[in-house]
């Protein structure tokens, strides 16, 4: 009897009813030294490791590209893809872990159509100003590129191009982690 309860802990234990594993990314991002206070960055961390994958060596991913017509920051592209010999984008992708997904849809519209209205409007002024101190151009923007829209696990039956593989709850959960862990000093800070 002993014997077969313990059998139970052990494959219950080891299975994970939540749906995602946040151990892997919590691997992959601990010693990120990325700002995890603002709530959509583990969200855009886990996005760029997943869209990585779709790419090989030829390209690079980056994050929290912002844009701007001098001072004043009009908006972020969370997710840019580009090929790293020519630095031409091929995909913009906007992030969003909400817990209502159609209002999220709405404001990831928003934002993508602002971006191509500034940059249709605005080419000779707009500034880009990513945080991994990479030099974008407006040439570099100029081509075809994909737009995608990513979300929580979920986000596919509500419109969204692709989903992360974790729930918005384990989002949160990872979100605390890292959190945690660049406090007591046991994970890389942002600088």
């Amino acid at each position: 009897m002993r014997l077969a309860a313990l059998f139970f802990v052990i494959l219950f234990s080891s299975v994970s009813f939540a749906g995602g594993d946040i151990e892997p990314y919590f691997e992959a991002l601990k010693n990120s030294g990325a700002n995890f206070e603002p709530d959509g960055t583990v969200c855009e961390e886990i996005a760029r490791l997943e869209v990585t994958k779709e790419f090989g060596d030829a390209y690079e991913v980056t994050t929290g590209v912002e844009y701007s017509l001098g001072e004043d920051t009009l908006g972020e592209l969370d997710v840019v893809v580009f090929e790293k010999s020519t630095h031409k984008v091929v995909l913009v992708a906007e992030v969003k872990c909400w817990k209502n997904l159609q209002q999220a849809m709405d404001k990831l519209k928003a934002q993508r159509d602002r971006f191509t209205w500034n940059l249709t409007k605005h080419a000779n002024h707009i500034q880009f100003q990513p945080d991994t101190g990479l030099n974008f151009r407006v040439e570099d923007f100029q081509g075809p590129f994909k737009f995608r829209a990513i979300s929580q696990f979920g986000g596919l039956k509500k419109g969204f191009d692709q989903e992360i593989q974790l729930t918005l709850t384990e989002v949160k959960q990872l979100r605390s982690k890292l959190l945690k862990c660049q406090a007591w000093g046991e994970c890389l800070r942002p600088q």
